[in-house]
């Protein structure tokens, strides 16, 4: 009788589950000041609003990444730039535990910088290995990262805050977690990332004008802009959700800081799966840009409804929501990457993803800033969630004008 064999894994399987995991840890470390932010406000005086801040400065370190980062660690393979940005979002964690504001918000800066390296070197290795017809998938997978490493932080340190040692014990194995995976990846080898970088690096004129040249190759093509455009709009509604979600869920509607952890990491969850599932869809589609413009509508959407939470609503109905956000404002990343990644030019996907991220975490930087004065002017949550979910339906609504436009049937016809 012929033995059965089982088909072997395609070689690049190792080379998503590798970044996907980095992606994890860098998202956690991403979420960590955010998901603590109701106690770390509160040691340092600050009001709980105060906590987009901290949301803001991560994004913007992630800001400049993508504007320098790329060119600046040019000789560095995509796995050192990963290892580099667990040991950096590692060291700056630390700097929390002295319970200055300032010093949080230069962590949070760093840590944005860690962070940043995850989307250029991640991107580069899989547009290396990964076939085409399963790339928005397997892009959706390690985005997925981003919310798996949510959902860990969700359910681990708010629990370790409280009953081992308060935030400095949380911040620590946060902390170890990043440095873990930096020392894995000191010892990963894999031949995928195994050409030498160049022997020199740019000419300082060069790394100065770097992100001109990177913003002009977004502005030269139609398809890229309105991308780009798009990933801004849901970046919106993303940034304010990931930025006050815990701590809205604790001073709004009343629940404790375990629960409001519990939430977080429910819709951390939903968004691993969401992530994946629409990354499937949009292969499936075979056109990320409209498995995108749907997203934008669904994400807006689901945001308007999460304005209906209050201090008296049901915990069922509080779940059902924080489900459904991670289904649909979480679960977007993998396909706008591969959008962008498909359209961008032969040998320049890192430059363009980093470059579109940074677009897109304009949104993540702006909007908590912004939000905050809302929260606090209109003294309520109702009006500023209703304001970003606005945001991605405009921008979704762009994108489908430009789609019918590019296949030549005006709006209206």
């Amino acid at each position: 009788m012929t033995e059965l064999r089982r088909p072997a894994a395609p070689a690049w399987v190792p080379v998503v589950v590798t970044v996907t995991l980095v992606q994890a840890v860098l998202a956690l470390m991403s979420r960590t000041l955010p998901l603590l932010g109701l106690p770390l406000t509160a040691a340092t005086g600050m009001p709980p609003e105060a906590v987009g801040q901290l949301s803001s400065a991560t994004a913007f370190g992630s800001m400049v990444f993508f504007l320098w980062g790329p060119a600046a660690a040019a000789r560095l393979t995509s796995i050192r730039q990963l290892q580099l940005g667990c040991v950096i979002s590692a060291l700056a964690l630390l700097l929390c535990g002295f319970g200055h504001w300032q010093g949080m918000l230069l962590a949070g800066f760093v840590i944005g910088l860690g962070y940043g390296t995850s989307t250029p070197a991640g991107a580069d290795l899989l547009m290396r290995v990964v076939p085409k017809d399963c790339r928005a998938t397997i892009f959706s997978v390690k985005q997925a990262g981003v919310p798996l490493g949510g959902l860990v932080a969700g359910l681990l340190l708010p629990a370790m805050a409280l009953h081992l040692g308060g935030i400095p014990a949380a911040l620590a194995a946060a902390s170890a977690l990043a440095l873990a995976a930096a020392a894995a990846l000191g010892r990963w080898r894999g031949s995928v990332d195994s050409s030498p970088p160049p022997e020199c690096g740019l000419p300082m004129r060069d790394l100065m004008l770097a992100p001109v040249r990177v913003i002009g190759l977004l502005m030269r093509a139609r398809q890229l802009r309105l991308l780009t455009m798009a990933g801004f709009c849901l970046g919106v509604a993303q940034g304010v959700l990931m930025g006050f979600y815990p701590v809205f869920l604790s001073d709004h509607a009343g629940w404790s800081l375990t629960a409001a952890g519990a939430g977080f990491a429910l819709l951390q969850s939903m968004g691993v799966i969401g992530r994946i599932a629409m990354g499937w869809v949009s292969d499936r589609i075979g056109d990320p840009v409209r498995a995108l413009s749907g997203l934008c509508v669904l994400s807006g959407a689901t945001m308007m409804l999460l304005a209906t939470i209050g201090p008296n609503s049901r915990a069922a109905w509080i779940v059902l929501l924080s489900a459904l956000a991670g289904i649909t404002v979480v679960s977007w990343n993998g396909v706008f990457l591969t959008g962008l990644a498909e359209t961008a030019p032969e040998g320049r996907v890192g430059e363009i993803t980093a470059a579109g991220t940074f677009v897109l975490f304009g949104g993540y930087v702006a909007c908590p800033l912004l939000m905050q004065a809302v929260f606090s002017a209109s003294d309520g949550y109702a009006t500023g969630l209703i304001l970003s979910g606005l945001a991605p339906v405009l921008g979704g609504s762009a994108l489908m004008i430009g789609a019918r436009q590019r296949r030549g049937h005006p709006p209206g016809t």
